[in-house]
């Protein structure tokens, strides 16, 4: 009797401890998500109890709060052999993360969206890197912008500066007057270096209108005009050596070079290719389209532009200046869906039977390094030691990925056959430190995956 009282008790935990980690398919259920198989990692030469010190890595990584919680995926030979979830959307809160909740991928965004959306253009013969970007992008022209090419974006060797604070287009130098002046509104008064700032009333509403389209959180709208401002900005901008900085504008400007030539928004154009037909349920730009509040990751509990808690809406304050929609950030997902996607690149362009893009594609664009060997076309890479590498010591040059300012990182790594997720949201409550950089947990967790092959 009590041995059977014993099993009982120990399903029983086995269980709960399921739900907490994300193992749970009823979250998946619900989403209409099929549960991945989780496959045996000795089969594929990887020693589970190996990968089982990644369970100790994470969890220590939150009780440092360098975040309140993640997901792991690890794919080997295209079978998932580590899939859990860890800790809660928030310090406070008892909402545990779960395989279906979305995170905000950050600059991942920039590979995971913008460069697969040129990718597939180039595969169509509709762009070539080595043409100009003011081919397309007619604010540019007569500029000294006006050479800058696709691969110089791609590379991040266009001169470009690594951002723009656009958002300063809609705030009164002066103070005066006040938010939607007239009203006792002050939602929108924000404390920038120290000083109170208000919003222009003719560039911020809090209501949507014909004029205010673009929403960048709740109860926050931007003129119409806002786009075409920010884009004279990098027109009027200096422009540097040809170096290497790395540039969320040049991926501000990629997204404006898909839309132009494929006549429709970003969003609409990944759908379409890639994300639909993939069947990728969670990954979207403006996910509060499509999701309730609930099934997201919060990113900031008080954001300097948005006074309040940033849940839904991109993090970015550019892409959230932009609409949500931009090259540089702005799409969220869960790790399974990422995985996914590299899963399809590492297949040469097919997936399930239908091929996204051609075997020559994917092979030019993941193994073309710059000549200065920092960066790949638009992908991060390795960087040799003694330098500070993205990557752990042990993965090999062949790999290609990107992280996210967020606290997230895909690595695909094709000498092994393998890919590496890490999401989390390490800059709830606040984007101060990073703690997840400082205490390496993405790199100790890939150095165990690495481990676990030997």
């Amino acid at each position: 009797m009590k041995k059977v009282l014993t099993l009982i008790l120990i399903l029983l935990f086995s269980s709960i401890l399921s739900d907490q980690e994300g193992n749970s398919s009823s979250a998946l259920a619900k989403n209409n998500i099929p549960a991945p198989t989780l496959y045996s990692s000795d089969a594929v030469g990887m020693s589970s109890s190996t990968l089982s010190r990644i369970d100790s890595i994470v969890k220590a990584g939150i009780k440092e709060r360098a975040f309140p919680g993640c997901q792991v995926m690890v794919m080997k030979e295209g079978k998932p052999v580590y899939d859990k979830c860890f800790g809660n959307y928030t310090y406070e809160s008892a909402q545990n993360v779960k395989p279906t909740t979305l995170y905000d991928l950050a600059s991942l965004s920039k590979t995971t969206g913008t460069l697969l959306a040129i990718m597939k253009l180039y595969d169509d013969n509709k762009l070539k890197i080595t043409d100009k970007a003011s081919n397309y992008l007619t604010f540019l022209r007569g500029t000294n912008k006006e050479n800058i090419t696709i691969k110089e974006l791609l590379f991040h060797e266009s001169g470009l500066p690594a951002g723009l604070p656009f958002y300063k287009l809609t705030i009164e130098k002066n103070n005066t007057p006040a938010f939607l002046a007239g009203t006792k509104d002050t939602m929108h008064t924000v404390r920038l270096n120290s000083k109170t700032m208000k919003y222009k009333p003719d560039w911020v509403s809090k209501i949507q209108g014909a004029d205010f389209q673009l929403q960048v959180s709740d109860s926050f709208y931007i003129s119409n005009r806002f786009h075409k401002a920010a884009m004279q900005m990098i027109a009027d901008t200096r422009l540097n050596s040809k170096a290497y900085v790395y540039s969320c504008v040049n991926f501000i400007l990629l997204k404006e070079i898909v839309e132009t030539i494929s006549g429709i928004r970003m969003d609409e154009f990944l759908n379409k290719e890639f994300f639909v037909p993939m069947k990728l349920s969670s990954m979207t730009y403006l996910p509060l389209r499509t999701h309730n509040k609930d099934e997201i990751a919060p990113t900031l509990k008080r954001d300097f532009l948005r006074n309040g808690i940033v849940q839904g809406y991109v993090h970015d304050p550019d892409a959230a200046f932009l609409g949500g929609v931009s090259g540089n950030a702005g799409l969220f997902a869960c790790a399974r869906d990422v995985a996914t996607v590299y899963q399809m690149l590492l297949n040469k362009g097919e997936l399930d039977g239908k091929r996204y893009l051609s075997a020559e594609t994917c092979h030019f664009f993941t193994t073309t390094t710059s000549p200065s060997g920092r960066r790949g076309l638009g992908y991060d890479k390795p960087v040799p030691a003694p330098k500070p590498s993205p990557c752990c010591t042990t993965a090999p040059s062949t790999v290609y990925g990107h992280t996210g300012y967020t606290g997230t990182c895909c690595w695909v790594d094709p000498t092994n056959n393998l890919i590496y997720v890490f999401l989390s949201n390490r800059t709830y409550p606040n984007d101060g430190v990073n703690k997840l950089a400082r205490t390496g947990v993405r790199t100790k967790i890939q150095e165990v995956i690495y481990q676990s092959m030997k």
